[in-house]
């Protein structure tokens, strides 16, 4: 009988403990899982940290690219006068707020430079933008190029090359960074010579440093 009851106390027992005993193996929080899950976030919120305020180079969209005015001198030597207007989206996609000391815009044709639009002292705010404006003029455009001309008006479009250069230098709050940047496009503009407008355009990084 001694036996019976002490071997009905020990299953009472083991039936007790069932919550923390399972097959001979003990059970306990998973510390591990907890220490990689906060270890994952904290790589994750660092990597959306440098991503937010990681500077980048301002984005660059030539918005109007028309020739407004084109007088052909017939007598020899045939020249053409040119007036060109064109317009420039800088947009700041950072954080920083941007001072942008030099805008330099440069028109070529067929090679040939037309000009530039140069300006300064533009604030941008973060994730802000700013256009810049200016009118071209040129009046040394040689025979050769004056036919090429006569005939893109004449099909309704032609192709410009347009080289944007932006520097400056980039804030937050109060404080001015110390280094200064410089961006820089190189774009092929496809322009319809009818209505002004851009039919396509294309650009290109160079060199862009800071």
């Amino acid at each position: 009988m001694a036996n019976s009851n002490s071997h009905s106390n020990s299953i009472t027992v083991t039936s007790s403990t069932k919550h923390h005993f399972k097959n001979g193996i003990v059970f306990r929080p998973c510390r591990h899982c907890c220490c990689c899950i906060t270890f994952t976030l904290v790589i994750l919120l660092s990597a959306a940290s440098i991503f937010v305020f990681w500077p980048s180079d301002p984005d660059v969209k030539i918005e109007q690219l028309s020739l407004r005015h084109v007088k052909v001198h017939p007598i020899p030597p045939v020249s053409a006068v040119l007036l060109i207007s064109v317009a420039v989206k800088v947009r700041n996609g950072d954080i920083y707020w941007m001072d942008l000391t030099d805008v330099d815009i440069g028109v070529r044709y067929r090679g040939i430079k037309l000009g530039h639009v140069e300006t300064e002292e533009w604030h941008v705010r973060g994730w802000g933008w700013c256009h810049v404006f200016g009118d071209i003029e040129y009046s040394r455009l040689p025979s050769s190029d004056v036919i090429h001309l006569v005939e893109d008006m004449t099909k309704g479009k032609t192709t410009f090359h347009v080289l944007v250069e932006v520097s400056g230098q980039l804030g937050f709050l109060i404080f001015r960074f110390p280094y200064v940047f410089k961006a820089i496009r190189s774009c092929d503009v496809l322009v319809n010579t009818k209505n002004h407008s851009i039919i396509h355009q294309h650009c290109l990084h160079k060199d862009s440093s800071w």
